[in-house]
């Protein structure tokens, strides 16, 4: 008998991502240096902030040094201070679980993000369910909820899960007519601004009332944040996102982003920090008009146009680290879908493509020659199955049509 390679596959993707993600997870818990210089501790110390000092001040850099010192037992300098460039809507959150006990207080927040992933996941899973039977669904789930980017915001206390459930919303919303949930997702993806302004702004020449229920929701949200922070804790979080912007200090690691502003930094590690910025600045700029242009003249807007705007915002947004690569599922569920419209592959191997790019960028991740060069290949792996999706697979023959009767 040959041996059934897909088997053989889902049973190591299903095996070895959770295992090694428990691993992973421990370690960085029991190793006092991984767990104080986890991105959380500045959402700690912003938490203990606002609750001690008043959410007004949840901004103020010093303030921020002197709570991460406690956390971290020893005094550390100015530039080495996490800040917090989050907006003061998900300040609430992290109050509720900034306790007296860090780790504690870490673990309360992993399970409340990965609660929010399982939402997204379920939201995802709602937009192709049309496309997907039962088992394959199944698959789908576990590929959602093993995404490795995903892992890797909860290992470093990130909140990319409220990222991919804003981005689950407006597929959502996009593929069903249904203009309310696609603004409103969109809103909650300002929890990165810089993302969700690419693929905001496009609906002000489409489907206006999408951007209309974006223009709702952001409002929502501000009055939310302003009645929280605060005059002066907006004018706090206006300074950070400039300061993050900039990219000077304070952990922001240009040189370690997955966007063209990190590729160029480490392709060509003499050239001035200031003209990269200029370019990575202007081709994000670039993105934001000639999707607006594209979406504008374009005569439809299917998956291969929402995956493409995905990919170009993931790749020329002035900041982008690993964890907020977790907005390639929307890709990734764009193409399985795609791909079963186009009669190429089986359910589910269709199903399996979140497990596929997870083990692969978890073989990264152990890898460190292929860590950075990975995601961009997946990402023009992903705009090159979206446009051309009659080279993947066995198309619509009588093996494929055998498997599929089997799986149905």
């Amino acid at each position: 008998m040959g041996v059934n390679f897909r088997r053989v596959f889902l049973t190591v993707s299903l095996l070895a991502l959770p295992i090694s993600y428990l691993l992973l997870y421990a370690r960085m818990l029991a190793d006092p240096l991984q767990v104080t210089g986890a991105d959380f501790v500045a959402f700690y110390a912003a938490g203990r902030i606002a609750r001690q000092e008043g959410p007004g001040r949840a901004y103020d850099l010093g303030l921020q040094q002197r709570y991460e010192e406690q956390v971290a037992g020893f005094e550390i300098e100015a530039e080495d201070t996490f800040p917090f460039p989050h907006p003061p809507f998900l300040l609430p959150l992290v109050c509720a679980v900034a306790g007296e006990n860090y780790r504690l207080s870490f673990l309360a927040w992993s399970g409340l993000m990965f609660g929010v992933l399982f939402l997204a996941a379920a939201t995802l899973l709602k937009v192709s369910q049309a496309w997907f039977e039962a088992p394959a669904r199944r698959l789908l789930l576990a590929g959602y909820l093993l995404f490795f980017p995903a892992f890797v915001s909860l290992i470093n206390g990130q909140d990319s899960a409220l990222l991919v459930l804003g981005g689950g919303l407006w597929a959502l919303g996009l593929f069903s007519g249904r203009d309310g949930p696609a603004g409103l997702g969109l809103a909650l993806m300002t929890i990165r601004p810089h993302l969700a302004l690419p693929l905001a702004l496009p609906f002000l020449f489409r489907r206006r009332r999408v951007f209309l229920w974006f223009a709702v929701g952001c409002g929502a949200l501000a009055l939310v944040s302003l009645a929280y922070v605060g005059l002066e804790g907006i004018e706090g979080f206006v300074r950070l996102l400039f300061l993050s912007g900039s990219g000077e200090a304070y952990h922001i690691n240009e040189d370690r982003m997955v966007n063209l502003l990190g590729l160029l930094l480490r392709l060509f590690p003499a050239a001035r920090p200031s003209l990269v910025r200029m370019i990575g600045w202007g081709a994000y700029a670039g993105t934001i008009v000639g999707l607006c242009f594209w979406w504008g003249r374009g005569r439809t807007l299917g998956w291969s146009q929402a995956g493409t705007a995905v990919l170009l915002t993931l790749f020329t947004a002035p900041h982008l680290h690993f964890h907020d690569l977790v907005l390639l599922l929307l890709p990734l569920t764009g193409l399985g879908i795609t791909l079963r419209a186009a009669r190429r592959l089986p359910a589910q191997d269709a199903a399996s493509l979140p497990l596929a790019a997870s083990f692969l960028l978890l073989c990264g991740y152990f890898a460190p020659l292929l860590q950075y060069s990975l995601p961009y290949l997946l990402m023009l792996a992903l705009l090159a199955g979206l446009w051309f999706p009659d080279r993947i697979g066995g198309g619509d023959n009588l093996l494929w049509r055998r498997r599929h009767e089997i799986v149905s």
